[in-house]
This record gives C-alpha cells, structure tokens and sequence, in this order.
C-alpha cells in the first residue's frame, strides 16, 4: 500500500508516518504547508529515509496535489491536514472555512479525477480517509450540532466527505476521535501548555468549577486505530475512537502533577498540585462529547491499550527532554 498523506508535519500526522515507515516498511509521500502547527523536526529521524517524501505545499493548490498523485500513484489518501488552532475560532473563523471546508473540497476534487483514471482493480481497493472531530456533535450526544467555527468547518468538511462517496462512488471514510494527546502536540494544546505553566511555577487555571469532561486518546493508540482503518476499513462507514474512559479537567490536571512531583525538582513552590486554581467563568457546566468504539473494534479488533497515567507518563517525558535546554539545571 502507497500512502498520500496530508499535513504529515503536525501532531497526530508525524506520530502516524514515523509509526508507518517503521512498522510497514511501506512507502509515504507527505504533502505539507508547515503552518503554525506543522514541524519539519516532528519528521527529522525520517528525512533521508528512502520510503519517505516531501512536498511542501497548500492542498488548495489543486495542480500541485493532481501532480503528486499522478506521480506517487497511492492507492489511499489520509486527510490529516486542518486549521485546529481554537483559540482563533471566533477571532478569524474564515482560516477554517478555508482549510477545513474548501481545502477538504479541493483535495476530494483532485482525488476523484485520480481515482477516476485508475484500473478497476486499484479503484476497488483505493481509500480517501478523513480525520475529523467528536466536537461536530452536540454536547452529550452523538447527533451533528456543531458550536464552534472550527466544529462547523468539520462538520461541513465531514458531509462533502460522504457526498463525494454516496455521489460519485468516491471510496471515502470519516474518522471521529476523542482529544488525542501525546507526544509532538503543538505548544497551543492543553497539556503541553499545563507542562510549561507549571515548569514556570504559573498558576494552572482550570476554568468552571474542573469539572467539565472529556475523553483522552493516547496518540499511539490513535495511530493504531488509522493505520488498521487505512488497511481494512469499510469504504462509506464513520468510524468513531477514543479512549474509552472520560477524565475531568480537573482530574488531568491533577495526574500530570503527580507525575511531574516525581520527575522535576520545584525549590521555588510547595508542589505542583498547589499552582491549580479554579476560575469560576460561568462555564460550570459538564460537557462531553459521545463517541463509541464499538464498530472499529467488531470490524478490526482495535483497543485503547494505553492508560492515561501512563499516555501522560510518555508524554511528559518526550517533552522535558525537548525542553531540556530551555529548562536547564535547576529543573533537571
């Protein structure tokens, strides 16, 4: 199997294509912008590998990714390319509609006509697989409700997805996940924005009363789940996964500092747990979002392995040891 994948430079893509290229042994052209998020170092142990290529480009430049795949001839495309950055989501909602909606539109654009072109046989075994969100739906239920631009843009970026299989028989699948952390996750992100907080001695602000849940998908295990799905998922299915056990904010917040009282020293606070502070912003409410395993794990036998002591365990130490020189001795 030859895989296309997109915004391969960021989070759960770089987690994905070093998994690959050791595991599989297999072949990878990876098309990228490098935004904010997407790293060319998430890739670096790989650069020179002979399985692996890079294209630096936009997906809306449709006559880039028509080329690259009349060139690298893939038999599935992994969509993981996004605009996730939420913190932009009410100030500039169009950097969604245009990455997630119209650069979702060109890439199933240029896929098609590939697609179109290619023997029976390949068309019979070809895959376009989309990473999406467990936010398009509503709080505590599984129905599509997005709140959010970024939500909506996935949502909307979900629909031309199954458009384009039921329309042209296009063989498509969407992947919902819960909240994937580990490590590689962009600085913005939760945890690796706690760690640096309480590496500073700043206070942990948990906001509401730290209650509000969510579902955490350790990033191997998320890897695990789209490579199984890449190779034997079912053409025109959602597939949903997440880590199966729901934690408050307030919950992880205490677990990362657990852990870190037993890897850092602290001369300048009486410990981690004692910089949380619950900021009461009107946000009290418990909200999560509904996501089930039970179809990828009857149809490919795909399981959490991972525990979110030991996901966090993981995650916290890739980061102090790319941190190490930023951190220093006082810390170490």
């Amino acid at each position: 199997m030859r895989l296309f994948t997109t915004g391969g430079c960021g989070f759960i893509g770089s987690n994905f294509i070093l998994e690959w290229i050791s595991e599989k042994k297999r072949s990878l052209v990876n098309i990228d912008c490098l935004n904010y998020a997407g790293q060319l170092a998430n890739l670096k142990d790989i650069e020179d590998n002979p399985l692996y290529t890079f294209i630096h480009g936009n997906i809306n430049n449709r006559s880039l990714v028509a080329n690259a795949l009349a060139l690298h001839t893939p038999d599935c495309v992994i969509h993981f390319a996004a605009e996730s950055n939420t913190t932009n989501t009410t100030q500039k909602p169009e950097h969604f509609l245009i990455n997630n909606v119209i650069g979702t539109f060109n890439l199933l654009e240029e896929v098609l006509a590939y697609w179109q072109k290619l023997p029976n046989d390949s068309k019979e075994t070809f895959k376009l697989i989309h990473l999406s969100t467990d936010e398009v739906y509503e709080p505590n239920h599984s129905t599509y409700d997005p709140r959010t631009p970024y939500a909506a843009s996935k949502a909307c970026a979900d629909h031309f997805v199954n458009t384009y299989h039921h329309a042209f028989g296009l063989p498509t699948i969407n992947i919902h996940s819960g909240n994937i952390y580990g490590p590689r996750q962009y600085n913005e992100k939760l945890i690796p924005t706690l760690l640096q907080q309480a590496l500073s001695g700043q206070q942990l602000e948990v906001y509401g009363n730290g209650k509000n849940m969510r579902d955490w998908l350790y990033v191997g295990d998320a890897v695990a789940a789209i490579s199984l799905i890449a190779e034997h998922g079912t053409p025109g299915e959602d597939y949903h996964i997440d880590g199966g056990k729901e934690q408050s904010n307030l919950s992880l917040i205490k677990t990362m500092c657990t852990i870190l009282e037993k890897k850092i020293a602290h001369p300048d606070i009486p410990s981690f747990e004692s910089l949380i502070r619950l900021i009461q912003d009107g946000a009290s409410a418990t909200h999560h979002y509904s996501s089930h395993n039970e179809k990828v794990q009857s149809e490919l036998g795909w399981h959490p392995d991972t525990p979110l002591n030991k996901g966090l365990d993981a995650t916290i130490n890739w980061y102090l040891q790319h941190w190490a020189t930023e951190l220093g001795e006082k810390h170490l």
